[in-house]
């Protein structure tokens, strides 16, 4: 691993764990460094099991841990991917189906499919990670994962992300507690289920300024905006923000076409 760039990523990531997980500052750095010490440290062991499922949060972190690995020497024959099944979680599955799941030994390609992967999630340009959902790939979930990665930017016709949306409607359908959401945002999406931080971050982000969509408040609750905007009448100015490496603005240059099923640069 180049150290310097590694520990300037380091500390940009504690400090956005330590803000969004309300952490202390100082014990998300050192969390970190165990984590990144323990990956160091992989060729100690003779064998090596990656859990990785085929949501988007499990793709994202493979491809990482797949960049810190590729071109490491003494892991030959080491490191082996367990197989998702694409459709469960692995604690969905029973003690059964567990014992007879057989890990795959991770091949130079999938390795070097990780890394490319992850230069171009977290690059400013989009355009590299939606050509590299589209092509066949040694690594059965990315694909499907990168392309909800991207269907996050904003979308060209109302500016909402899918998940934006998603939270949207399940509020205009009746939900008003996190709890709500989180299960109408988990049956509607299966590649990219949010956990409970993740949906409070976001609903402080609809929630906040006169442009809000959301009511401030215990309960969830539409603002007006958030209906016009809903209902195709009105556009979304998202709040800045970064969606892996591409940031986002209120007028963003880069957005999901769902027509053209791809990322489109908007006019200047």
């Amino acid at each position: 691993m180049n150290d310097e760039p590694l520990m300037a990523y380091l500390g940009l990531r504690a400090r956005v764990i330590a803000l969004h997980a309300k952490v202390d500052l100082q014990e998300a750095r050192l969390r970190l460094g165990r984590e990144y010490m323990a990956l160091n440290a992989l060729d100690r062991f003779d064998r090596v099991l990656l859990w990785f499922e085929h949501d988007l949060w499990d793709q994202a972190a493979l491809i990482r841990v797949l960049s810190l690995l590729a071109g490491r020497r003494g892991l030959e024959g080491r490191l082996f991917l367990m197989p998702a099944d694409g459709r469960r979680p692995f604690m969905a599955l029973s003690d059964a189906e567990l014992a007879a799941l057989v890990p795959q030994p991770l091949t130079l390609p999938q390795l070097e499919a990780g890394a490319e992967a992850w230069a171009a999630f977290a690059d400013p340009d989009p355009e590299a990670l939606d050509r590299l959902w589209r092509r066949a790939t040694p690594l059965p979930h990315l694909a499907h994962a990168m392309r909800r990665h991207l269907q996050d930017l904003p979308w060209r016709a109302d500016r909402l992300a899918l998940t934006e949306r998603q939270v949207l409607r399940a509020v205009a359908d009746g939900a008003t507690t996190l709890a709500d959401v989180m299960r109408a945002q988990h049956a509607a999406d299966a590649t990219f289920p949010q956990t409970d931080l993740m949906l409070l971050d976001l609903r402080q982000r609809l929630s906040t300024g006169p442009l809000r969509l959301l009511m401030p408040g215990e309960a969830w609750a539409l603002a007006d905006r958030g209906r016009a905007v809903l209902a195709g009448e009105e556009k979304h100015r998202p709040p800045p923000r970064f969606q892996g490496g591409v940031a986002v603005r209120p007028d963003p240059p880069w957005q999901w076409d769902p027509r053209a099923t791809g990322v489109h640069r908007a006019s200047p």
